[in-house]
């Protein structure tokens, strides 16, 4: 086993427990963390379970947050097609270790040349056909004009939309404090940097969904 740690920058809800992802973090001799990357790009990591489809058990995470940093004995890197980040944890080792000081600065470190297109294309969803083109699933941005909002009057199923260059998007959001953020108003939003996480799903009904798996903000 191998002790592993990660910035957490997704806490997203999944069959009803959890799917927590982020960027590797590598201590020094002080327990300061620094960013691991790989081939020059941060090297994302999933924590998963031995459950069907790798879910979290929602109550062992129930006080993670975006922004926290976590470690957990890492017993094998188990890459499922085009989730190359998913990795198993020994059975309760998953914990946290503190909150990050995080910073825009620090965030803008993690963005991959950004452009408008997302895992290949500029659509919602990727067929099985584009899924055989891509070999990960997660990835940080900076969009703009982001604009949050519910599909139903009874505050369900959460959504995002947002620009990234020329393209909108408009995807699930699958962040479990979506509903803290929200309360913070859109005003109060549009005065901090606004990163979000983009993660690809499972396969549902044939297609690959695009989620909105985190919102990161702060100055």
């Amino acid at each position: 086993m191998t002790k592993t740690y990660l910035l957490c920058l997704a806490n997203s809800k999944k069959y009803g427990e959890r799917c927590i992802a982020g960027i590797q973090l590598s201590p020094d001799a002080q327990q300061q963390f620094h960013f691991v990357k790989m081939d020059g790009k941060p090297r994302w990591l999933r924590p998963v379970s031995d459950a069907v489809n790798g879910q979290v058990p929602a109550q062992m995470v129930a006080d993670f947050a975006i922004g926290d940093i976590l470690e957990f004995e890492l017993l094998e890197h188990c890459p499922g097609t085009y989730q190359t980040e998913n990795c198993l944890f020994a059975p309760g080792s998953l914990r946290k270790v503190r909150a990050a000081n995080m910073s825009a600065s620090h965030l803008e470190q993690l963005i991959e040349n950004q452009a408008d297109v997302l895992f290949g294309n500029r659509q919602k969803t990727l067929s099985l056909d584009e899924i055989q083109h891509i070999n990960r699933s997660l990835v940080l941005v900076k969009p703009d004009k982001i604009e949050p909002y519910f599909t139903t009057p009874y505050n369900t199923k959460p959504r995002v939309k947002f620009n990234l260059g020329e393209t909108t998007y408009d995807l699930p959001m699958t962040d479990v404090n979506f509903f803290d953020q929200m309360q913070l108003g859109l005003e109060s939003l549009a005065a901090m940097s606004v990163f979000i996480t983009v993660s690809l799903g499972v396969e549902f009904e044939g297609k690959i969904y695009k989620l909105a798996a985190g919102m990161i903000y702060c100055k």
